[in-house]
Formats: C-alpha cells, structure tokens, sequence
C-alpha cells in the first residue's frame, strides 16, 4: 500500500504581523491535509500450463509464482496451525497443574482420614475392653 501526504498552509508574512492593532484577534491558520492510498488488487490466479513443466528451458515464471504462492499459503496455515496448538498446550499444562494440586490434597485429605480411623478404632477398642470389665465386676 502507498500513501502520499500533501499539507499546505497559509501564513501571512512577518511584515503584516507588526502593522496589527494589538485589539485585533489573530485570524486561525488554515492547514489543508490530503491522504492518498493506493491498494493493489490481487491478479487472477495463474495456473500452471502444460509447457510450464514440459519444456526443455524450465519451469517458466508463472510456475514459480504459482508455487511460491502455494508455500505462501501453507506457511499461514501452519503457523495460525502451530499458534492454536501453543494456546492449547499452555491451557493443558494449567489443567494438569491444578489436578496434581488437587491429587496432593486428596491425598493428604486420606491420610488424615485414615490416621483418624486408626485413632476412633483404637478409641473403640479401649471402650470395649472397658465395658467388658465393667460387665464382668458387675456380674461378680
């Protein structure tokens, strides 16, 4: 794309400026801006002739603008391609920090359970040792 800028403006001369009533009101500068663009069209799509890959002198232009666009394209597409399965990676790698944050607790959550399971048996088991000698000084 080509742009071409052209200002102009209008300034009054210094000889003009002394001879002013100090009353008076400078009148605004004037600035006129053009902007100019120029966009080019995309061509017909050249195909590839016969006499391209048969001839005895090579491959002519045209087969190298046809090929060179192809890479163009498939170049995109991997790297649009290459980007997704990058933002896919960084999500996956966050998932599986938080389900080894959340396997840890888990697991820490079990051993607790089973230090309390192990404390309430042994709680348990002294009751009932407990009861039996009260039931056996009962029945003496």
């Amino acid at each position: 794309m080509l742009r071409s800028t052209k200002e102009s403006k209008t300034v009054k001369p210094k000889s003009n400026v002394s001879q002013k009533a100090k009353d008076e009101k400078p009148k605004p500068k004037k600035v006129t801006t053009k902007s100019k663009a120029v966009q080019t069209a995309e061509k017909e799509k050249i195909k590839i002739e016969a006499d391209d890959l048969i001839s005895t002198a090579g491959p002519s232009e045209n087969y190298w603008q046809v090929v060179a666009e192809k890479r163009r394209i498939a170049l995109k597409e991997t790297l649009e391609e290459n980007k997704r399965l990058s933002e896919e990676k960084e999500e996956l790698a966050q998932r599986v920090e938080q389900l080894e944050e959340e396997n840890r607790m888990c697991k820490e959550m079990l051993n607790e359970t089973k230090a309390l399971v192990e404390v309430l048996q042994d709680m348990i088991g002294d009751d009932r040792s407990g009861i039996n000698n009260s039931l056996e000084d009962s029945l003496l």
